[in-house]
């Protein structure tokens, strides 16, 4: 079996960690201990919460505010997804204050790209007690954006990157590794926690495990980097960008030796995901996906469900009989040869959708 987050590459996870602190500013230091704080109160408010619901809390629920972008990735999950109907700044901010309650620690913010909403970073700023990872394409980072959430405290930053010019800009188009550039300058100056965020696919998988790629996000001050492998989703689904089993596994090789050698903590998604059993987190095990019109997902990749939160909220989520049984069922949780094993059984869960329909539950 592959190394997973929790086994024994989380030792060399800590000692990168320490040693970005070691070479960091005291703010960053400070920073990821307001993290951890936060993490443990969350905790016990999640157990609580649990107890009293009668019910599953995850931990982590990714949101995508909008699915608007101003970019036209080739390869992207959240391309022909609808765009109305959003939700409104009252009910991202009601959505926000539950999360809060129930013990919520982390909010991804995903997409679309989030920044089109010039009302979010106002909303990070007045969640204090929720930690946000914020995933954006860097083009309309500004200076003043950049300081708000140095300001907030409570947001990690990850730029989009798929590594040097050549194949950032093949995927996300001319000026695309500029503008991310900039961004990741912008942060630095403002002294916020940030990182970079790559997805990764046959063609440039050897450029962004490149030793001098690494060393160039290090040096720019990342503090971060999540590498995510390709899922072909979507209405144009590329199954050429997709890694076979040989060259995913020589990229994990390469992901866990920089991991012990470079000042820079990396992501691997799937792999550190996927844990000791092997089995995907989302559908509420440890997170779930909202949409931007708010409905409950299992993950960002399955565009499939049943409920949303405008009836009933975040105990709609923690209370679905459809990802309820989704999670009482390992095969659709263990993949094969995708990225998701969600997006692999995607019809099953359609089938499973159908079910519980029909049972009337």
């Amino acid at each position: 079996m592959r190394e997973s987050l929790n086994e024994e590459n989380i030792g060399s996870l800590v000692k990168a960690s320490i040693r970005m602190w070691g070479r960091s500013s005291p703010r960053r230091f400070f920073f990821f201990i307001r993290v951890f704080t936060r993490f443990w109160r969350a905790e016990l408010c999640r157990i609580r919460g649990s107890r009293r619901l009668g019910a599953h809390i995850c931990r982590v629920i990714a949101l995508s505010p909008t699915m608007l972008c101003n970019y036209d990735c080739i390869g992207c999950y959240s391309r022909d997804r609808p765009v109305h109907d959003e939700l409104s700044t009252e009910e991202l901010d009601s959505l926000l204050g539950e999360a809060e309650r129930y013990g919520i620690f982390a909010i991804v913010l995903t997409g679309g790209e989030p920044l089109l909403r010039e009302d979010l970073l106002p909303l990070i700023y007045s969640h204090r007690r929720l930690f946000f990872v914020l995933i954006t394409n860097g083009s309309l980072m500004t200076d003043e954006k950049a300081r708000t959430l140095a300001k907030s405290g409570n947001t990690v930053t990850l730029v989009s990157i798929e590594g040097h010019l050549q194949y950032t800009e093949n995927r996300r188009g001319s000026g695309s590794h500029r503008s991310a550039l900039e961004a990741l300058r912008m942060l630095r100056v403002a002294g916020a926690c940030y990182g970079f965020a790559a997805t990764v696919t046959s063609a440039n998988m050897y450029d962004v495990s490149d030793e001098t790629f690494i060393d160039k996000m290090a040096d720019l001050g990342c503090a971060v980097g999540y590498l995510v492998e390709y899922v072909p989703c979507g209405t144009a689904p590329r199954e050429e960008l997709l890694m076979d089993s040989a060259a995913s596994a020589i990229f994990r090789k390469k992901v866990c030796a920089l991991r012990r050698s470079k000042p820079i903590v990396l992501i691997h998604f799937p792999d550190d995901e996927y844990g000791r059993e092997y089995l995907c987190s989302a559908a509420g095990r440890a997170s779930v996906h909202i949409n931007s019109q708010g409905d409950i997902e299992p993950c960002p990749f399955v565009s499939v469900s049943r409920e949303n939160i405008r009836d009933g909220g975040l105990e709609a989520v923690f209370t679905s009989p459809f990802l309820r049984e989704i999670r009482k069922r390992p095969v659709l949780l263990r993949r094969k040869n995708y990225a998701c094993s969600l997006f692999e059984h995607r019809s099953e869960l359609a089938s499973l959708l159908s079910e519980i329909d029909d049972a009337g539950e």
